[in-house]
C-alpha cells in the first residue's frame, strides 16, 4: 500500500492561515470546477443499488472462542517487496531497493519474533514477491503454523484492471502459483491495496475461497451479503488505523513515533479483548521491518500474551471457526 506525502500542522495554525488567504485572495474566473457528484440526483432506489453488491451481513463472532479465549488474535502481514512499484512500471532501483528490504531484513526479523513467542501469523503474498524472491516460502513455511494467503499477482489494482476478464486471469495465475509453490491452495484472499473492483467478489467466490480480508464495515467477523443475498463468505475485517503502512511509510510520515502508533494499537486489543471479538493487525515487512518498530511490535506482543484467554490464529483458522460456529454453507457463487 502507497501514499502520498502527508504533512500535519496544529488546527489552530491551519485554521488561520486558510482563514486569513481566503480572505484576502480575490475570487479567480479560473478556478479548478468542483467535482461532479452524481449522487446528489439519485433517486433512493439508485442508492440503495449502488451500496448492494458488496454489504456486511450478520456479525459471524462465536459465543465463545477456542479453549474459551476471550478474543482472537491475527497478526498478518502483506510481502509486498516490490511489486507495488513493478506494477505500475516502476524499475529505478532506489524505490525498488526499499521493497526488498521487506524480503531481506523486514522478514526475518518477523520469522524471529514470531518464533521466540510460538505463535503463527498470516502472510498475504502477492505471488511474484515468490518469484523474486523464492527462499521466503521455506521461510515461512518452516514453523508449521503460518498462513500463506493471496494478495494479488503483482500487486496489481484491481479497479484500474481493463475488465473482469484481466482480474480473472491475474486472479487465477496468482492461485496457481501459490498452489503450485506451496502445495496447498490458498484459501484466503486479501485484495492489493483493500480495493475491491465491481467483479471481484464475484470472481474470489467463484474461485471458492474461503474468506476476505480487504473490507471494513465492522469490526469483528461477519458474513459478506451481495445484493441482499448472504453469500458464506467469512470476511475478516481490516482498518487503516490497524495497519503499518499509513503511520509508518517513509513518504507518508504522518505519525512516526513507534510509541504513539503502538498505544493505538493497544488501545484497540483492549476493547476488542473486552466485547470478546477480533483483533486483526496488518503489517508490512518492508514497513514493521525497521529496528525502531520490530522492538515495539516485540513488547506489544508481549503484552498481548500477558493476558488470560488470547487466541493467536491464522486467518484461515478464525474463518474456519467462525463458518462452523455459525453453520455457514456458500450458496452457488455462478
Amino acid at each position: 500500500m502507497r501514499y502520498r506525502p502527508v504533512f500535519f500542522v496544529p488546527v489552530s495554525v491551519l485554521l488561520s492561515t486558510v482563514l486569513s488567504a481566503n480572505a484576502a485572495r480575490p475570487v479567480l474566473a479560473q478556478e479548478a470546477p468542483p467535482k461532479p457528484q452524481p449522487g446528489v440526483k439519485w433517486t433512493e432506489a439508485q442508492i440503495k443499488a449502488a451500496v448492494s453488491p458488496v454489504r456486511a451481513g450478520r456479525k459471524l463472532t462465536p459465543k465463545s472462542w477456542p479453549n474459551g479465549a476471550k478474543v482472537a488474535v491475527c497478526l498478518s502481514f502483506d510481502v509486498d517487496t516490490e511489486t507495488w512499484d513493478l506494477a505500475r512500471g516502476e524499475t529505478a532501483p532506489v524505490p525498488l531497493s526499499a521493497g526488498e528490504f521487506g524480503a531481506t531484513s523486514g522478514i526475518p526479523r518477523i520469522l524471529a519474533l514470531l518464533e521466540r513467542h510460538g505463535i503463527p501469523a498470516s502472510f498475504y503474498i502477492p505471488a511474484a514477491s515468490l518469484v523474486l524472491h523464492p527462499q521466503l516460502l521455506p521461510e515461512i513455511l518452516k514453523a508449521g503454523r503460518h498462513e500463506i494467503a493471496m494478495h494479488g499477482w503483482i500487486h496489481e489494482n484491481p479497479p484500474d484492471l481493463d475488465d473482469a476478464a484481466e482480474e480473472e486471469r491475474l486472479l487465477n495465475q496468482a492461485v496457481d502459483y501459490l498452489t503450485r509453490t506451496t502445495g496447498k491452495r490458498p484459501v484466503g484472499y486479501r485484495a492489493p491495496s483493500w480495493a475491491f473492483s465491481e467483479h471481484t467478489l464475484t470472481l474470489i467466490r467463484k474461485a471458492g475461497f474461503l474468506y476476505d480480508s480487504s473490507l471494513m464495515a465492522m469490526d469483528e467477523p461477519y458474513e459478506i451479503m451481495s445484493n441482499g443475498v448472504p453469500t458464506g463468505m467469512v470476511e475478516l475485517p481490516v482498518e487503516w488505523i490497524l495497519d503499518d503502512a499509513p503511520f509508518f511509510e517513509s513518504f507518508a510520515s504522518t505519525l512516526p513515533s513507534p510509541e504513539h502508533v503502538f498505544q493505538i494499537y493497544k488501545d484497540e486489543f483492549d476493547e476488542a479483548y473486552k466485547e470478546g471479538t477480533m483483533f486483526m493487525l496488518t503489517m508490512h515487512p518492508r514497513v514493521i521491518g525497521h529496528r525502531s518498530r520490530m522492538k515495539h511490535l516485540d513488547e506489544f506482543v508481549g503484552y498481548i500474551k500477558s493476558r488470560q484467554g488470547v487466541w493467536f490464529a491464522t486467518g484461515e483458522e478464525i474463518a474456519n471457526y467462525v463458518k462452523q460456529s455459525n453453520q455457514l454453507t456458500a450458496p452457488n457463487s455462478k
